[in-house]
């Protein structure tokens, strides 16, 4: 996956939740994580109006309100073995 620009709204994330604009980069982790090949998501900007968020980031891909990439913790990690026998 190419990594791409996306505005979504609201700006939503594990510890937020704003009636803005957000931007987000959005590509693969790299192999060394334990999310290696899942889904990344990184918070770049946000803004009171989409014309800002566009214009700020004319390349950002917007597919309309409520179309958020958000993965909750606990969703992301759950392939993570959680015995504790290093």
């Amino acid at each position: 996956m190419k990594d791409k620009q996306v505005i979504e709204y609201p700006c939503q994330g594990e510890t937020y939740n704003n009636p803005e604009y957000g931007v987000y980069l959005y590509g693969k982790y790299e192999r060394s994580s334990v999310l290696y090949g899942q889904t990344k998501r990184v918070f770049l900007d946000s803004f009171p109006t989409l014309e800002e968020a566009k214009a700020a980031y004319p390349k950002a891909k917007w597919d309309g309100p409520g179309v958020c990439g958000h993965i909750p913790v606990e969703q992301a990690i759950a392939h993570i073995p959680d015995d504790t026998d290093y």
